[in-house]
């Protein structure tokens, strides 16, 4: 009796979290089972779904941002710096990959549109420079592109030698949201 008590909650459980589950898991189990029936195509079709609900719903962010030694070919194709101090005059170049901004449908094909803000701190937090719209990222494409990539130079030519912070904002036009990223640096 007390085993048939304890599959019984174990199975009222069990259909409590498959009745909680997102569509984000929902896809990820269809996945599952299209891979174990040796169809993988169609497994990857649905965990792309899965990122797609799982995007939909994640803020905007920038898990990635560093200083580079020339601008990138592609997402993930970047060459980081040694370091962050750069020699007076040199500009700064710099990768980002934002996640979780919203893709609108238009004509189409899907559009994005990111735009960069930057202020130049000291290492206290002291506003030395700055400027909104310094970046204006729009992409075009037939698929919500989770793979994204910009590139931006940054000239500090005439800033004496010293420690700085770059403070970028990212802004979604499409969504609205906005993050930013602290990205510290010395003039040598």
């Amino acid at each position: 009796m007390l085993k048939r008590s304890l599959l019984g909650a174990a199975l009222l459980l069990g259909s409590c979290a498959l009745a909680t589950a997102g569509p984000a898991q929902d896809k990820a189990a269809e996945a599952e089972a299209a891979l174990s029936a040796g169809k993988g195509d169609d497994a990857i079709v649905l965990m792309r779904e899965a990122l797609y609900a799982v995007w939909k719903e994640a803020p905007l962010a920038i898990p990635t941002a560093t200083y580079v030694t020339a601008p990138a070919d592609g997402y993930g194709i970047y060459t980081a710096r040694q370091n962050n101090a750069f020699a007076a005059g040199e500009p700064l170049l710099i990768y980002l990959e934002p996640v979780g901004f919203d893709w609108i449908p238009k004509d189409g094909l899907y559009v994005s549109l990111l735009t960069v803000d930057f202020d130049l701190t000291s290492p206290d937090g002291n506003v030395l420079a700055g400027q909104k719209g310094f970046g204006r990222f729009e992409f075009k494409s037939h698929e919500q592109n989770t793979e994204y990539m910009a590139n931006l130079t940054l000239n500090v030519s005439g800033a004496p030698a010293g420690d700085y912070v770059l403070v970028l904002t990212v802004n979604d036009e499409n969504g609205g949201g906005s993050a930013k990223v602290d990205m510290p640096f010395t003039i040598k």
